[in-house]
């Protein structure tokens, strides 16, 4: 399976999440796994350290415990996708498990649901869209010639991703004026406090206006959400 493989040439335009979803599913089933994902990674030099959800096939129920049990925060894997661009194949008991004869809820969790292993594999070089493409289900072990079919999966289905979004943005969420303001001297390398004192308002208020910019331009931290408001247009 390749980059041309039917399941994207034939994706209809413009890309919707319904059929992405619909094509993330064949490769799911194509490579044995039973779960995808679509995450974002967060930016290192802001110190966050949580993967954000974009669009997965799991259960309400999985989700929930897998947020309740910080997943999305779990160190090794955040730390991997921040530092190596190789992919990270993983099973289930070098990653979570726990002492001999124990059993972490971690790793109860994932057994339950029928995992045994899977793979995170991330992709830069789409400026307000970085992210990792995840899968993992009963198999726990991939060969080179699969995980390099995978990256150039993950290169695509994210650059898809980021379509899409980009014209959701464009579309739905426009920035309010004083958004932009903050924006835009973020981008200048101005500091919540800096920017307070040249737009008249307190730290706090550019915290809020930061962070309804974050939560509109759907990302994942400040730094994305300058760079996907400078691709927009917004902040010339």
């Amino acid at each position: 399976m390749s980059a041309t493989h039917p399941v994207f040439t034939a994706l209809p335009m413009p890309w919707q999440e319904e059929s992405l979803a619909e094509g993330l599913d064949q490769i799911c089933g194509h490579y044995g796994f039973s779960h995808y994902a679509v995450v974002t990674i967060p930016a290192a030099e802001e110190g966050k350290v949580e993967m954000k959800l974009l669009l997965s096939n799991w259960t309400p129920r999985f989700r929930r415990a897998f947020e309740r049990l910080g997943l999305a925060r779990f160190t090794p894997v955040v730390r991997s996708l921040l530092s190596d661009p190789q992919p990270l194949a993983w099973d289930v008991e070098f990653l979570y498990g726990a002492l001999p004869g124990e059993v972490s809820p971690a790793a109860d969790l994932f057994v339950k649901e029928g995992v045994a292993g899977g793979v995170y594999v991330p992709v830069y070089g789409f400026g307000a869209m970085e992210g990792a493409l995840s899968f993992f289900g009963p198999r726990a072990d991939l060969s080179d010639r699969e995980l390099g079919e995978l990256q150039i999966i993950a290169f695509t289905v994210i650059g898809i991703f980021a379509a899409i979004r980009f014209e959701e943005n464009r579309r739905n969420n426009p920035l309010t004026v004083r958004e932009r303001e903050c924006l835009r001297l973020a981008m200048l390398g101005k500091t919540s406090s800096e920017i307070g004192r040249m737009l008249a308002i307190s730290e706090h208020t550019v915290s809020q206006h930061m962070n309804a910019s974050v939560r509109k331009l759907n990302c994942a931290n400040r730094t994305q959400a300058v760079a996907m408001a400078a691709q927009l247009g917004y902040l010339s």
